[in-house]
């Protein structure tokens, strides 16, 4: 993989770009109908500009990275060559759509999220049965360049756009609300978001480094009539579990109507 097009330079199209870059010695090629956005591409990552031709972008790229949002796939109707090799973004957008809609017969799909600007995404990828030995290098390559991947079959692409690709907004919403707490507790807010940032950062690195169960962990801290109790007690009180899973399901739902 030399030559990578990716076709949408905003804030996931450009963080993909750059984590590849990072990663391999590739040419970039970029499209997207914001000017602003592909002079940032090219300044940054030395891209060559396809302005809008998202069909020479492919044509001239080894593999072409469909980062558009998903209600603007009808702009790219027949777009692609049969032969010519995608890996898309698009939440709730099936290989059979992108396959249909885009004329290509050789799509792979993943979802990453923002963090993948860090190249620490949790990124889902999936293969389309039957795939050549190419797409698979390429989608695998592009995959890894972004985070930790989980390789899962179609159908489960729904539950990692939810736990990953919109989970992170959850995460950032846990975050501000710690430091938010914190300081109504009496810390200066610049303190109080660090040590949130902090702690959510550590207890996830314990967590992977340790393996042990959450609900383990959870126990560790709680002593007998404690502070942690205390607050666990009141996590159960206001339903948060509930509240995660319901967000949960409700980004996988939405995933699948975005796909109907």
């Amino acid at each position: 993989m030399k030559r990578v097009a990716c076709i949408g330079v905003g804030f996931m199209g450009s963080a993909v770009a750059a984590a590849i870059r990072r990663t391999a010695v590739v040419e970039i090629g970029v499209v997207d109908r914001y000017e602003e956005r592909r002079a940032r591409a090219t300044t940054q990552l030395g891209a060559r500009d396809f302005v809008t031709d998202a069909a020479a972008a492919a044509d001239w790229a080894d593999i072409a990275i469909l980062a558009i949002k998903p209600q603007d796939l009808d702009d790219l109707s027949g777009a692609f060559d049969a032969h010519d090799a995608v890996v898309s973004v698009l939440a709730g957008t099936s290989i059979a759509t992108i396959r249909d809609t885009t004329g290509s017969r050789r799509v792979a799909r993943i979802m990453p999220n923002l963090a993948a600007e860090i190249a620490q995404a949790t990124v889902g990828l999936t293969l389309p049965d039957g795939a050549d030995d190419d797409l698979v290098a390429g989608a695998r390559s592009v995959a890894s360049a972004l985070g930790t991947v989980l390789e899962v079959p179609e159908r489960l692409m729904h539950a990692v756009t939810a736990l990953s690709g919109s989970g992170i907004a959850y995460v950032f919403r846990f975050i501000n609300a710690m430091a938010m707490a914190a300081v109504r507790e009496g810390l200066p807010y610049d303190q109080a978001l660090q040590g949130a940032i902090s702690v959510v950062s550590s207890g996830a690195q314990l967590l992977d480094h340790t393996g042990v169960h959450p609900d383990e962990m959870v126990a560790r801290v709680c002593s007998p009539g404690g502070t942690t109790v205390a607050g666990i007690a009141a996590l159960d009180r206001h339903r948060f579990n509930h509240a995660v899973h319901e967000a949960v399901a409700a980004a996988a739902r939405r995933s699948r109507e975005l796909d109907t």
